[in-house]
């Protein structure tokens, strides 16, 4: 995959990532946005020494 076609997806789904974060908003849900982003990261900072 060249350069252009990896910024071009990159962009595409960082477009979609505010996209859904604005809704989040917007709708009053931002609590439970950051709680799902929480249990996400949860396991991946247990990791860390």
């Amino acid at each position: 995959m060249e350069r252009s076609e990896r910024r071009i997806i990159s962009s595409l789904i960082l477009l979609a990532g505010v996209t859904l974060l604005s809704m989040a908003v917007y709708t009053g849900q931002l609590a439970q946005v950051l709680e799902l982003i929480k249990g996400v990261f949860e396991p991946a900072i247990a990791g860390l020494p």
